[in-house]
């Protein structure tokens, strides 16, 4: 699969995955699907770090616990700005210091061998980076430039902003409410009073009253007016 074909299918992927575990799972088959073996999305930022991938979950852990985004070259070439490029450990790996020429041959051990990127502006100081990363060394290197270039940014743009719409969705996700609850809000919302909603829904009054003060609860309110326009607000009833 080609360049041009693996951002069209990134954009692709943003626009019908419904979620940041749908779209992580599409994105580690498109990575396969394109002769990759792994993908990363990573947002960048002293105060706000972001990663989702399929590396493997040592590599990861290993990689913040030493703090390698400061001496990641992929990471170093994004701050650069936006841009599209290739890269191979091994082109530069012999001619680096120890610390930059440890990290290639730790990614290398991981099977992080060589690779595509896209890095864009994230806004206030941040960047995101989309990467595919494969074990060959077979792979061209260099900067891409001009169609193939501009569709990759509008790639990564396009996955940027879908995992930041995703994390406010989820960070911000509708509370569960069971049914009774649902219903006991919506007569409410009807202007039903407890004694009402008890003789509609044929449980007793302490059964409504226990079920509002979940919903309140659930719902972060601490009074029934503002449960019943949280509930609306949200699509609930």
């Amino acid at each position: 699969m080609n360049e041009r074909r693996i951002f069209e299918r990134v954009i692709d992927l943003c626009q019908v995955q419904s979620s940041s575990n749908a779209l992580n799972k599409s994105l580690a088959r498109l990575a396969g699907a394109a002769g990759f073996d792994h993908y990363a999305y990573f947002r960048a930022h002293p105060n706000d770090n972001f990663v989702a991938t399929d590396y493997p979950l040592e590599w990861q852990r290993h990689y913040f616990a030493r703090s390698y985004m400061t001496l990641d070259p992929v990471v170093t070439t994004a701050k650069r700005g936006t841009q599209v490029f290739r890269w191979s450990v091994d082109d530069v790996r012999p001619r680096v210091c120890r610390e930059l020429r440890r990290f290639y041959t730790e990614a290398a051990d991981f099977g992080l061998k060589t690779g595509l990127s896209v890095s864009v502006s994230a806004g206030f100081g941040r960047f995101a980076i989309l990467t595919f990363t494969s074990s060959s060394l077979s792979r061209e290197r260099g900067c891409i430039a001009g169609e193939i270039s501009g569709l990759g940014i509008t790639a990564a743009a396009f996955l940027h902003s879908r995992m930041r719409n995703m994390e406010h969705l989820e960070s911000n996700s509708t509370p569960a409410l069971n049914a009774r609850e649902l219903a006991c809000l919506k007569w409410s919302s009807e202007g039903k009073s407890m004694l009402e909603i008890a003789e509609i829904l044929e449980i007793t009054y302490t059964c409504v009253r226990r079920n509002l003060k979940r919903a309140m609860d659930k719902l972060g309110v601490c009074k029934l007016p503002q449960a019943t326009a949280a509930a609306t607000r949200r699509l609930l009833i």
